[in-house]
């Protein structure tokens, strides 16, 4: 190996010597000169070692060379302060000419002397990181660099992971200010013509320079390598540095990124192995209140206060998922899509699915949260179309009441909404719930815009009219404003009058209903903001295309939930709010077909279809029939609502009536938001209706 180098380095040494002998005759000419012969003089040291030393094993940090290296470089620097303009200077200059950086390189991939490649690593970090001039656009610059990165890539080299991460984050930099940069560390793939695997004749340097015959990205390579590691601040630094390189909008990048390089499964095996080092048994309220932000300081800081066990880990997988939800919001769309696909892959398929299909409540409700937590936390559009997709399938086509299931998780994620277990049935509710805010219009089509979407819950046989149908007629004539608003008002009431006198438990103020217009003006703004892309038509086009023929099926989420919400009187106070939370998320989106099936009290339904008014009138029927077993039920009811309020008045109410008395107040207050939501979208430029019905 040594001697190897030595005659490598020879030509280099004998150029020096020839430029040295004129060096003399150049001073007499030039006051930079100096400078220069001092350079030269380092460098001659540097190369004789390898000439005339013997001992290869001699750790570098017993030698000169660290010395020389770091003189060379205060020359350089030195030489570029005192330069005119972008003149290239003569230490420079002969850098360049004689190949210097490429010889060093050489030095640092054989790492002889032991320690070799650490040294060479710093010169080059501090080298790119102080010389003002642009470096890396010069052929004698950026190809060895180019090479020292596969050499970064292709070896398990611990020991130096700190210099090495240290010198590619210096041309992170470099890339961050001018993105063109990324170029050059893409190779292209070879088209044809044998490769230097083949040619016997090849050390293994140079493969290892040269080592594949594919295209490749050696500065992302070079960070994938050190993206695995066990050292958090190279783990990190390492990945900040992917964030960068795959935000750059150079379209060849990203393709190389996605092809060329083990990127996208390298981060999802990276959160993989994140996830499996949280304990199993985690309660499902610590999963939901962990906090995610991305960086090591940050899991320590939230370390210091009230801990459980597993939450070290905890916060180090939100942290990563974190740090790829970031990463998934910047990066070129095509890397964007191939990260959210390795990770539904990789982690939601491979890991969690098995753990949420589990038998076992304990485990899944501990699932439920883990999924819970990942979606609250990610905003970035792939990575929430993924985790759509892994939870409701890839099917939009109508659902059938006695059809086979889907998906397997999509179907057992929305009958555990109706779980026995109440625990298992709010958190199953409460994952819903995050998902339908999310920004992605596949969410509602899927659950629920592909039942309705052909209207076939209408029914055409009736000679009732819509309220629907009854505003066409009116926005038909002109000066019409204040029929309109007293149609509007109409509808309101129709849920504020559902409720009986004596089952009411509140005095019935303005102040109270005023309270819930706020929250849906406030709700209205986010979902516009939510679903503002979405290509939802904004009108009831037509019903000229109703088949009275069609079986109407609203689907399994909007059954299992009508079903739920049907037992509100016979429910804990909690599962009930859930509930009715939901679908008061559901009714708040701007589509057309869905306002008018949810929120249209005078909908003609065909027979055996129902809609969220009809099955709230059935359990207002049912408490009627109810409470005229109960007496003095007012008051029962009143002291009910004071005891959930926070009263310090004593609760004198059976527990007998406890989920019936809270049901009633959930289904009153229930009443009045749905009401409010109808009122507030009635006002929307978004709520027009041409219908021909």
């Amino acid at each position: 190996m040594f001697n190897r180098l030595s005659s490598i380095l020879h030509l280099a040494v004998e150029a020096t010597t020839t430029h040295g002998d004129s060096v003399v005759s150049l001073c007499q000419l030039n006051p930079t000169v100096p400078l220069q012969e001092e350079f030269i003089r380092h460098w001659k040291i540097i190369t004789n070692y390898f000439i005339e030393c013997t001992d290869e094993n001699k750790p570098v940090s017993e030698t000169k060379i660290p010395e020389h290296l770091q003189q060379m470089l205060t020359v350089l620097i030195k030489e570029e302060k005192e330069g005119v303009g972008d003149e290239t200077g003569p230490c420079m200059e002969y850098t360049l000419r004689h190949k210097i950086l490429k010889a060093m390189v050489t030095l640092a991939i054989a790492n002889v002397p032991p320690g070799m490649t650490q040294c060479v690593l710093i010169f080059l970090t501090k080298l790119l990181n102080t010389i003002q001039r642009p470096l890396l656009p010069l052929v004698n610059v950026h190809g060895p660099i180019h090479k020292i990165l596969c050499m970064i890539a292709n070896t398990e080299l611990a020991f130096s992971e700190n210099e090495e991460v240290e010198f590619v984050w210096a041309i992170c930099q470099q890339v961050r200010n001018d993105p063109s940069l990324v170029d050059l560390f893409i190779q292209p793939p070879r088209k044809g013509g044998a490769s230097t695997a083949d040619n016997p004749n090849n050390n293994q340097d140079e493969l290892l320079m040269d080592s594949n015959t594919n295209g490749r990205h050696s500065l992302v390579e070079a960070l994938v390598k050190l993206s695995k590691s066990e050292d958090t601040f190279v783990f990190e630094r390492a990945s900040e540095g992917l964030m960068l390189c795959t935000s750059l909008q150079s379209e060849q990048s990203a393709i190389y990124v996605v092809l060329y390089t083990r990127f996208c499964d390298v981060v999802a095996e990276n959160l993989v192995k994140q996830y499996k080092l949280i304990p199993r048994r985690i309660a499902p309220d610590d999963v939901l209140n962990c906090p995610a932000k991305w960086g090591g300081k940050t899991v320590k800081e939230e370390l210091i206060g009230e801990n459980f066990p597993g939450k070290q880990q905890l916060l180090s997988f939100l942290s990563y998922l974190y740090f790829l939800d970031k990463l998934c919001a910047q990066a070129h769309q095509l890397v964007a899509r191939a990260v959210g696909k390795s990770i539904r892959e990789q982690f939601l398929i491979a890991i969690l699915e098995p753990r949420l299909l589990e038998p076992a409540e304990e485990g899944t409700l501990t699932s439920i949260a883990h999924l819970t937590r990942c979606l609250i936390l990610i905003q970035s559009e792939y990575l929430i179309h993924e985790f759509a997709v892994f939870i409701l399938g890839d099917n939009l086509e109508p659902e059938r009441r006695l059809g086979p299931s889907e998906n397997q998780l999509r179907h057992k994620m929305i009958h555990r909404c109706d779980h026995l277990n109440e625990k298992i049935s709010a958190a199953s509710m409460k994952l819903f719930e995050v998902l339908l805010q999310k920004p992605d219009q596949y969410i509602l089509d899927n659950l629920i815009i592909r039942n309705v979407i052909k209207r076939s819950y209408y029914d055409l046989s009736s000679n009732v009219h819509s309220f629907a149908k009854i505003a066409l007629i009116n926005n038909s004539l002109e000066g019409n404003n204040g029929q309109d608003e007293e149609y509007t008002q109409k509808v309101v009431n129709c849920f504020l009058s559902l409720m009986p006198d004596l089952t009411k438990s509140s005095d019935g103020s303005q102040d109270e209903y005023e309270t819930y217009l706020k929250d849906a003006y406030r709700q209205h703004t986010s979902r516009t903001i939510q679903s503002i892309t979405w290509s939802w038509p904004h009108e009831i086009i037509s019903s000229i295309n109703l088949n009275e023929s069609d079986e109407f099926y609203e689907g399994e989420f909007l059954n299992v939930l009508f079903n739920k919400l049907q037992r509100i009187l016979d429910q804990p106070y909690e599962v009930n709010l859930q509930v009715t939370s939901v679908i008061s998320v559901i009714v708040q989106f701007h589509h057309p077909y869905l306002h008018e099936y949810m929120l249209d009290p005078l909908l003609p339904l065909k027979d055996g279809s129902r809609s969220l008014y009809t099955v709230l009138q059935q359990i207002v029927n049912e408490l009627q029939k109810r409470i005229a077993r109960i007496p003095e039920f007012k008051k029962m009811v009143h002291i009910s609502r004071q005891s959930l309020l926070g009263s310090e008045l004593p609760n004198t109410n059976s527990p007998v009536n406890k989920d019936l008395l809270e049901g009633t107040i959930v289904l009153e207050e229930f009443c009045k938001e749905i009401a409010a939501i109808t009122y507030v979208k009635s006002k929307s430029p978004l709520r027009k209706s041409h219908i021909d019905s």
